[in-house]
């Protein structure tokens, strides 16, 4: 690799010297906050130098990398389209690179001892076109789901908190128009042999469940139904509301680190989902968490299920017709979203290796797909 491409150092920059603006500041977990100047143009590549290591991000725009990462420029490559070189470095084994055992860390004369096969720039380019488009369907996608959720959040204060039946309703408890409990799936007692897995990695990761061995989980989990809706309990300030895309061949199977609210009816379901997922909703679990700060804070599940809102059960039933469909188009983007990432992930390597006839890749896509 490193006859290919360099791999520049990122900047410090303290907290203390950010000053608000536009600017997304990388580190080796992706943006993590924005600055009011950048140090390098777009495009270009981030990789996860320290913490994170191994971690691939490409970015169009000017941004500011930190001293965790490591950063390419078009200027930095040798032969090598700057995008081909954002799927090879994804494929390239970084993460198990570590050379420090107190800090991850990776060294980039590692990177640079990897032997790699190079194609033309011609099959570069095509290789990377190929990939790009799987990529910027899923990122359509993902906005689309964005702003599909702002409608929801706009139609649940107005059809919904606004109505005037609403407004003058006594308020419940969250606990009282769901059910809390879930069956548990012990693993060292089960008869599965594979579980759709939604854990806190895999939500971290990709908002998709992981098809676990059964024989691989070690702790107990939640059964999630297929009206239920998974709420974090640890690190509130982080958002994590799922709404399941559920197998109808495995066991689904949730980490006890998920609260489940389950729902008998669809309809409940998207009504429950608008109201947790309702910014006013994390604000009080971020207000009522236990342990300190810069630890693993935690809700409490019965503080959790306690939250209150007005509630009529005929309003609630009725504006949760209204959003299904809504809903209903949030679950087949995702769907969709976690078969290209698969088909992604299947022609990734092979198109890499050369081993796609590059001039049938339309039918190998369509036979994948």
């Amino acid at each position: 690799m490193g006859d290919v491409i360099t791999a520049n150092y990122g900047r410090a920059l303290p907290k203390k010297n950010r000053v608000s603006g536009k600017i997304p500041v990388y580190g080796s977990s992706g943006v993590t906050d924005y600055h009011n100047r950048s140090i390098v143009d777009g495009p270009a590549i981030i990789i996860g130098r320290k913490g994170n290591i191994g971690s691939v991000f490409l970015t169009e725009n000017s941004f500011y990398p930190i001293d965790t990462t490591y950063y390419v420029t078009r200027e930095d490559l040798k032969d090598l389209d700057i995008y081909f070189a954002y799927y090879l470095l994804q494929f390239l084994p970084l993460q198990e690179m570590n050379t420090d055992s107190a800090v991850p860390g990776l060294n980039r004369n590692n990177l640079y001892s990897i032997p790699v096969k190079i194609p033309d720039l011609a099959t570069q380019v095509t290789v990377a076109d190929i990939l790009q488009t799987i990529d910027k369907k899923i990122q359509l996608n993902q906005q689309i789901d964005k702003n599909l959720l702002k409608l929801i959040d706009g139609m649940f204060n107005r059809a919904y908190l606004g109505s005037e039946l609403v407004e003058n309703a006594s308020r419940v408890k969250l606990s009282s128009i769901i059910r809390t409990k879930s069956g548990t799936f012990n693993p060292k007692k089960s008869s599965e042999v594979f579980v759709n897995h939604f854990s806190m990695p895999a939500f971290d990761a990709t908002r998709f469940p992981i098809v676990d061995a059964a024989s691989d989980i070690k702790s107990n989990k939640n059964v999630v139904e297929p009206f239920s809706i998974l709420v974090s309990k640890m690190n509130p300030d982080v958002k994590r509301v799922w709404l399941p895309n559920t197998s109808k061949e495995l066991l689904n199977v949730a980490s006890t680190e998920f609260l489940t609210f389950n729902a008998d009816v669809p309809e409940m379901q998207a009504f429950v989902y608008a109201v947790v997922n309702d910014k006013r909703y994390q604000k009080y679990l971020e207000s009522n968490t236990t342990g300190s700060t810069n630890s693993r804070q935690r809700v409490l599940p019965r503080v959790a299920y306690s939250y209150e809102i007005p509630y009529v059960k005929e309003a609630a039933q009725q504006f949760g017709f209204q959003i299904m469909d809504i809903i209903d188009m949030i679950k087949l983007n995702k769907e969709q979203n976690q078969h290209l990432i698969r088909l992604r992930n299947v022609l990734l390597p092979k198109l890499l290796a050369g081993d796609i006839d590059l001039s049938n890749i339309e039918t190998v896509m369509n036979n994948n797909a």
